[in-house]
């Protein structure tokens, strides 16, 4: 049975574009603000946001079926009573695997490579070979995700000749690009054997703080350590202590468990660290912009229909139910 045939009021904060406004139904009455200009008049109206409105203002939210944010993290938005228990959660998932995929193979080829030490050379005009290399090839690459995010990670290392193994809550099926798949549990005894080692986690009441001192010293002291997922994965103090008994070779942090990582922080003097402010699958990359609003409009003419949405989260587990199927362009 599809929906009432009345208008539905559509709040926009994420800086749809002509092109994607075009596309909304005409079952919507369309308005446009941002997170700075967003009114609890704006929010007490609307049927369906697409963005992150501010939480205070989800008090006001009294008419709504459908919150589409514009990220993949969800966590702030799924405590008891915030939403109504009708109002559906989805999240962008689906969005960001390709930008993040592409930054995580940037930076720990920087690792291995020692990129990171011939830029600081480069700065100080120091001419100056850094010794040995690593390769991605013939390398072992174990990802604590398989979402999006992990899949496009692991599609990219298997092709350039990596054996891939992920790890999941539950192992129920195959996942693309995945050699092994194990659960969270296992990671200990696979640690060891990880060149690489992918964070690329929700934020849940599991896995925060699931990566610290126990997993680092499970490590290869040739090991590399990315987060790309939620910064609480990994316990920043722990880490620390753990890179600078060289019990791992290299990290790359584009999340921490307190951001922004204080300016006094040791992490940002050390060497073999690279840091970044959060922006590995931000929208400064188009195609980013364009998968999230893909799922964006098929999840508003599938509210009409009384269809099942794409990425609608699990409010208890912090998990997204349905998974989006893109097809690139």
């Amino acid at each position: 049975m599809k929906m009432s045939r009345d208008k539905l009021h559509l709040l926009e904060l994420s800086g749809f574009e002509r092109e994607q406004l075009a596309r909304i139904p005409d079952s919507y009455i369309v308005t446009c603000a941002d997170r700075t200009s967003v009114s609890a008049a704006m929010v007490k109206e609307a049927d369906v946001i697409i963005g992150r409105v501010p939480v205070e203002l989800l008090g006001y939210a009294r008419k709504l079926r459908l919150l589409q944010l514009d990220c993949a993290g969800s966590e702030q938005y799924t405590a008891d009573g915030l939403l109504a228990k009708d109002c559906q959660l989805c999240n962008a998932s689906g969005s960001f695997g390709l930008a993040i995929s592409e930054y995580l193979i940037c930076t720990i080829l920087m690792l291995m490579r020692n990129m990171n030490l011939y830029i600081r050379n480069q700065e100080q005009a120091y001419w100056h070979m850094e010794g040995p290399v690593q390769s991605i090839y013939g390398s072992t690459v174990l990802i604590a995700g398989t979402g999006d995010l992990g899949q496009e990670f692991a599609k990219r290392v298997k092709a350039m000749g990596a054996h891939t193994i992920g790890i999941r809550r539950r192992i129920q099926e195959s996942v693309p690009y995945f050699d092994e798949l194990h659960t969270m549990e296992e990671m200990c005894n696979l640690l060891p054997h990880a060149d690489v080692v992918v964070l690329a986690l929700p934020s849940t009441e599991r896995t925060r703080g699931c990566f610290g001192s126990k997993q680092l010293a499970c490590m290869k002291k040739t090991a590399i350590l990315a987060n790309v997922g939620r910064g609480d994965a990994l316990n920043t103090n722990e880490f620390l202590q753990a890179i600078q008994r060289k019990q791992l070779s290299g990290a790359v942090l584009d999340v921490c468990d307190c951001e922004p990582l204080a300016k006094e922080h040791p992490l940002w003097k050390q060497p073999n660290v690279i840091i970044t402010p959060h922006i590995s699958g931000t929208f400064q990359l188009k195609e980013s912009f364009y998968r999230f609003t893909e799922i964006a409009l098929y999840n508003l003419q599938a509210l009409l229909e009384n269809k099942a949405l794409k990425n609608v989260v699990d409010r208890k587990q912090g998990y997204r139910v349905h998974t989006v199927d893109y097809k690139e362009k």
